[in-house]
């Protein structure tokens, strides 16, 4: 060894090799995070557009509507029997509302007759079947109506109802109503 040359330190071959190995392991790191980030990014964009969000959308749409007109063609008030029965037209489409429109003066006449009082609340509803290209669903519902006579205690009644609805101009509207029996257990 000369006066010009230093001694190399013991250690240095060793602690340059874990300053490379500890940049290699970062770099690797930031590497897999990037990926990462890259591949959630694009999978969010494409859930925007997704067709299972739109069907999603449009289940639930059917859902909402089906659930509103299901009260209001079970609902009915005495009292007010021509708007209570101009809402179950407006609600309801092609057969089911030729029905309304052909049967409403004689139901008019025994709905202020009866001088009763329903009030519909659904209680569960599924959409059992939603054909949207063709502009079909169908939805089961579990309904509760509060039936009050005139001058009387509401007594609740529990239905479970089908329904079919049909997309027209103005959205969702119901195009026919059956009820479901109950099946005793057992």
């Amino acid at each position: 060894m000369t006066a010009d040359t230093k001694p190399r330190p013991a250690g240095g071959r060793q602690r340059g090799k874990a300053a490379w190995t500890l940049v290699v392991a970062l770099g690797v790191v930031v590497l897999v995070a990037v990926g990462f980030a890259v591949w959630f990014g694009i999978a969010w964009a494409r859930a925007g557009t997704n067709d299972d969000l739109d069907l999603a959308t449009t289940r639930d749409e059917v859902s909402r509507v089906a659930g509103a007109a299901l009260v209001t063609v079970s609902t009915l008030d005495f009292r007010h029997v021509d708007q209570d029965l101009d809402r179950w037209v407006n609600a309801s489409t092609g057969p089911l509302r030729d029905e309304f429109e052909t049967r409403r003066a004689a139901s008019k006449g025994a709905l202020e007759q009866a001088k009763t009082v329903t009030t519909a609340t659904v209680l569960k509803i599924a959409v059992t079947d939603l054909r949207e290209r063709e502009g079909k669903a169908e939805v089961i519902a579990a309904v509760r109506v509060d039936v009050t006579p005139d001058g009387k205690q509401a007594t609740p009644k529990y239905l479970r109802l089908q329904a079919a609805l049909d997309r027209t101009d103005q959205g969702w509207k119901l195009s026919g109503v059956t009820p479901v029996p109950f099946t005793p257990a057992g």
